[in-house]
């Protein structure tokens, strides 16, 4: 039987085979450049049957908020596997093994962006949350007085936004801490065209825009992030302005998006695009990492037949001087470990999962999981 081994890549002997991989997938089937052959901001894996690369992928050195939680992430990206060899389950296979390899690594999460989701959930990913696209025409621009001061600021002064920031991810689930790595691909400092429109001082909201001065286009905003309406309404003002000889607007924003709250109008477009899916690798360990804000016990079983040590039973007892999860011999609750995972984010919540019967047990229990794990926006702001 043919082997298929999953292991960090070695420049000095796996280069050629893994940039051939690479062209196949992601360069129409011609070489990649020399000069591009960089592999940026992540760990890269390649996946060997019987000592030859047929598949690579990489890791980011991500995290994933939870309320004051910071749990450890893998993100994964650029999953290629050499088109004669597709189909014949060595993608698959790779991504059971990089769930060990990362978990071994010290990583709570994983997440990532899908070719298509059916084929993640094979291994245990689960979309969470939305990423709402709003579009909005120009004559739909609502019309908003800014009550702060909005001001024009470049990537080298982008330090002014990292407070707002860390608030909106405290907020939310599943956003990451951003290194200056992560930063330099979020502002670009070397791009003389995208600027940083802020709100305030300190920064109560901003947007990220890369100035394109096409006229009657559709425009794109790169980034919105915001910690107070006050900020959020402020901030409309220059992006009207910014749309004015445009056709529309176009930006994302999570579930809890004010926009839709308070200007949602007719032939705006709204729609859930670019899924974002997270698998949890270690269910005690990302539980014991919440930071809870009241108190209570249940019995949790979830099923993980590719990380089966997640099954537990587990007895889980939690207050405000944190979580403790130890193992039992039975559970009130259970829950597949992509829908566990729903939970753990809190988009949809447990008491989305039990209203609508995915999730069954006393009601007791089923309250106690919501009190630890309540609803959430899950949002992503990162594309890799």
């Amino acid at each position: 039987m043919s082997e298929i081994r999953v292991r960090p890549y070695v420049d000095a002997t796996d280069h050629d085979a893994f940039w051939h991989v690479r062209a196949m997938t992601y360069n129409d089937g011609k070489p990649v450049d020399p000069e591009k052959r960089e592999i940026k901001l992540a760990k890269p894996f390649v996946c060997e049957r019987d000592g030859r690369i047929e598949a690579e992928y990489v890791v980011l050195d991500l995290t994933c908020s939870r309320q004051d939680a910071v749990l450890p992430c893998g993100g994964i990206a650029a999953v290629a596997v050499l088109p004669e060899k597709r189909v014949h389950g060595i993608g698959v296979e790779m991504m059971r093994q990089s769930l060990r390899l990362m978990k071994e690594e010290g990583k709570l999460m994983a997440s990532l962006y899908a070719f298509r989701e059916s084929f993640y959930r094979k291994v245990g990913y689960e979309a969470c949350g939305k990423r709402l696209k709003l579009t909005v025409p120009n004559a739909r621009y609502p019309k908003v007085r800014p009550e702060l001061e909005v001001r024009l600021i470049r990537s080298a002064d982008r330090a002014q936004i990292y407070g707002c920031y860390e608030e909106f991810c405290r907020r939310r689930s599943g956003l990451s801490q951003r290194d200056e790595l992560l930063w330099n691909r979020t502002t670009e400092p070397d791009n003389p065209s995208v600027g940083i429109y802020v709100a305030g001082d300190p920064v109560e909201a901003y947007a990220v825009v890369d100035h394109k001065m096409n006229f009657w286009e559709g425009f794109e905003i790169d980034e919105i992030v915001w910690t107070t309406d006050r900020g959020y309404r402020s901030l409309l003002s220059p992006l009207v302005g910014l749309g004015i000889n445009k056709t529309e607007l176009s930006w994302y924003e999570p579930t809890d998006s004010p926009f839709l709250t308070r200007y949602l109008d007719q032939s705006v477009r709204v729609q859930a695009e670019r899924a974002v899916m997270w698998r949890t690798l270690d269910v005690p360990g990302a539980l014991r990492a919440l930071r809870p804000y009241s108190e209570g016990e249940f019995r949790l079983r979830v099923i993980d037949d590719v990380l089966p040590e997640n099954e537990g039973p587990w007895r889980v007892r939690f207050g405000p001087s944190g979580v403790e999860v130890d193992a039992t011999s039975q559970a009130d609750l259970i829950l597949d470990t992509r829908q566990f995972t729903q939970a753990l984010l809190g988009d949809p919540s447990a008491m989305d999962l039990a209203r609508n019967g995915i999730l069954t047990g006393p009601e007791e229990d089923i309250r106690a999981l919501d009190r630890l794990l309540p609803a959430s926006p899950v949002y992503c702001l990162d594309f890799f």
